[in-house]
């Protein structure tokens, strides 16, 4: 293993309503609560720890007690935080409303601290920055934020990966310069949303190509995923399965395509190892799955994908 990863962006507390049968609209529905550290880029570097991948973020939360538990995880857990902000504020909060089947109703989320992880902020820690060979952000910071990681990638020759979160935040991207950007992982909503109004849904893709970005990874839920490039495409199908949460299934993806990336993997390996994440993920509650090791990963694989 010999790429170092950093991950920037939000960190929050995450907050699981999953509901004892289906949703009533504008009507109170029964349910049990989970409650876990979440937040796109903290998902994915929790991910990465328990892969042994050793990552290192770059986030902010508040002087409160949620803060200060995030903050404790994460060096127990072997995730490098030194430089991230504890700002007098609140700590960000996500809730969802899921379904019985697990699948997602309705989120909302509350993120008071993105805002201090700002550029003035970054360019304090450049030195630090550059010592990193993968960075990872989400579309939690803001659009002067994202565009100066996509110039710091593009002078110093980093790779950086781009997770859009939602279709409202992937919105940020539309009118960005976004050469320098080494992939990006929308769902189709979320390509949608990164492409101006005017651009046809044939030509999405090739735009967003064409604006710089090497790799482009859609997300398609039950019909897999696909990698597209200038020059190539990957299909990769995904095994029927027994869905019990969807929260984080995306942010796991990544995770686990960035293992076998770091760990010298061809590319369809690591888009199988990024479903197979996926796919532990979303037969079991929560967004990380503390229990996993790399070997276990690899084992898991082959139940999915015995080639």
């Amino acid at each position: 293993m010999n790429k170092s990863v950093l991950c920037i962006g939000a960190t929050l507390v995450d907050e699981l309503y999953f509901c004892e049968s289906n949703i009533v609209s504008a009507s109170s529905n029964p349910a049990r609560k989970a409650t876990s550290i979440g937040g796109v880029i903290s998902n994915i570097a929790q991910h990465l720890a328990i892969l042994e991948v050793n990552p290192a973020i770059i986030t902010a939360i508040g002087n409160d007690a949620d803060g200060m538990y995030i903050k404790d995880t994460f060096v127990k857990n072997g995730i490098s935080c030194e430089q991230s902000l504890v700002e007098d504020d609140t700590t960000g909060k996500y809730v969802s409303i899921l379904q019985p089947d697990g699948n997602l109703y309705v989120a909302v989320c509350e993120d008071n601290c993105g805002k201090y992880i700002s550029v003035d902020y970054l360019e304090t820690q450049i030195d630090y920055i550059k010592g990193f060979d993968i960075l990872i952000i989400d579309t939690n910071l803001d659009s002067k934020t994202i565009q100066w990681m996509i110039h710091f990638a593009k002078d110093y020759q980093k790779q950086l990966i781009i997770e859009p979160v939602s279709v409202a935040k992937a919105t940020k991207l539309v009118g960005l310069d976004l050469n320098g950007v080494f992939m990006i992982t929308p769902n189709q909503d979320e390509l949608r949303a990164m492409c101006s109004n005017d651009t046809p849904k044939e030509q999405r893709l090739t735009t967003l190509i064409n604006r710089g970005v090497k790799s482009i990874w859609i997300r398609k839920g039950a019909k897999g995923s696909v990698m597209y490039t200038e020059t190539k495409r990957i299909d990769l199908s995904v095994p029927e399965i027994q869905i019990v949460d969807s929260t984080g299934a995306g942010d796991a993806a990544l995770a686990g395509w960035v293992f076998g990336y770091v760990n010298g993997e061809d590319e369809k390996t690591c888009l199988q190892l990024g479903h197979t994440l996926a796919l532990e993920i979303l037969k079991s509650k929560g967004t990380v799955d503390a229990t996993l090791t790399p070997s276990a990963l690899y084992k898991h694989k082959k139940t999915y994908y015995n080639d």
